[in-house]
């Protein structure tokens, strides 16, 4: 007798067990190697965040500090925090309000409260983010329940964090390929480990801040702030701009907001609209806030102290501190 022949439906089913049995073991090595050895494959930027997640469980250990600086890689580009008795540096390349609010949150849970907090946000940066998912999130930053409070303040209309921000977490979280595999094959799986830890020492040795490599001498290339014709802050970044802000006031901290120089050429070609709406913004919480110390003010800087169109270089960094100690030596 012959055997029946099978259906199409049984033979995708087959394949489809067969696949199955395949990838499901990959994927658990995978999330495994993904969880497990992310100093051998993570790049500088994703060590950098990977380095503020881990200080902020107390798995590395820092100094509690009476000065934190909270910012984007500007200030940490612009300021040598060993020159500044009690500082510490949280700021992070890309970030904004939003994971800034966590990061001084999460660092008044598990150490002292500082007397005095800095933030410095970039313009560009109260607009939109690339940092928050590829960074943050990636990096465990952010808990379940801190995207849960993200999602209920989130607005349909505002799209700064894409239109699924908990989907997009989760993601993260079962470590999708996609968001890895870049830095795996740049650096070859396993060979990124030397490198990552000599960062995270110097990272320390720094107080929190980071090395920029590759700055010039002099650099009047025009930063990202002169593509905008008008500052259109974005909501849910305002909302972490006023936590923040709210936070200091709980726990009795001094709070100031302040603005990184832009090189010469790009503070010229900055938009008038941009700049008028922008130092309005800004203004509405300087008068709700008169407690606290907030500028308003966008500024320059000859292009020699620059090193990239955002970035100071050493010149720069070792002139802006000075002025920057004496400009609070009354606030701290």
């Amino acid at each position: 007798m012959f055997a029946p022949k099978k259906t199409n439906i049984e033979i995708v089913k087959k394949i489809v067990v067969k696949g199955l049995v395949l990838i499901i073991p990959l994927y658990i090595l995978w999330f495994f190697y993904i969880e497990r050895f992310p100093m051998y494959y993570n790049s500088p930027n994703n060590t950098r965040w990977y380095f503020i997640s881990k200080t902020l469980k107390k798995e590395i250990i820092i100094p509690k500090s009476e000065i934190l600086f909270l910012g984007d890689s500007r200030v940490n580009a612009g300021i040598n925090f060993n020159n500044i008795t009690g500082a510490y540096s949280f700021a992070a390349g890309g970030a904004t309000c939003i994971e800034m609010y966590y990061i001084l949150k999460k660092y008044t849970e598990q150490y002292h409260p500082p007397k005095s907090v800095y933030l410095s946000i970039s313009p560009r940066f109260f607009s939109e983010t690339y940092a928050f998912y590829s960074y943050a999130v990636r990096n465990k930053l952010l808990s379940f329940s801190d995207m849960k409070e993200i999602s209920k303040i989130y607005e349909k209309n505002d799209t700064t964090l894409r239109r699924t921000p908990l989907i997009n977490f989760i993601l993260y979280r079962l470590n999708y390929p996609e968001y890895y595999q870049s830095d795996v094959m740049k650096n070859y799986v396993f060979a990124a480990y030397s490198e990552n830890k000599k960062m995270i020492n110097e990272m320390i040795d720094l107080k929190g801040g980071r090395f920029h490599t590759g700055l010039k001498d002099s650099c009047s290339d025009l930063n990202y702030e002169t593509k905008y014709m008008h500052f259109i802050p974005s909501e849910i970044i305002t909302v972490y701009f006023e936590k923040i802000i709210n936070l200091c006031s709980e726990k009795n901290i001094e709070f100031c907001f302040f603005s990184m120089p832009m090189n010469e050429s790009s503070y010229r070609k900055l938009n008038t609209n941009f700049l008028n709406e922008y130092t309005n913004f800004i203004n509405e919480y300087k008068n709700n806030y008169p407690e606290f110390r907030i500028s308003d003010s966008l500024y320059s800087m000859p292009d020699v102290f620059f090193g990239d169109d955002s970035h100071l270089n050493l010149r720069g960094k070792n002139y802006f501190t000075n002025e920057f100690l004496k400009t609070f030596e009354n606030f701290r």
